[in-house]
């Protein structure tokens, strides 16, 4: 994934879940300008951060009953992972 398209993802899920730049901070325990830094592009996006992210945006989901909360790819990520808990039950 290239770096613009982990700062497109960062801001999409962001702003899914309803989120200040802000928030999202406060949710991963950063300070705002370092999170600021990633989806501004002026620091690359570690991997770590962004799944921590999406793993929040999932848990936001469930939590709220909303897939819409997530961007697509993890919605089809998702029901991928569900379909395949209800073929082991």
């Amino acid at each position: 994934m290239s770096d613009q398209d982990k700062m497109q993802e960062l801001v999409a899920i962001r702003t899914a879940l309803g989120f200040t730049q802000s928030r999202m901070a406060h949710e991963i325990d950063m300070n705002l300008r370092d999170y600021q830094a990633f989806e501004w592009g002026e620091t690359e996006i570690p991997d770590l951060y962004l799944r921590a992210i999406e793993r929040i945006a999932m848990l936001h989901a469930v939590r709220h009953r909303n897939p819409m909360m997530v961007p697509p790819s993890m919605r089809s990520e998702a029901l991928q992972f569900a379909r395949l808990v209800e073929m082991e039950a």
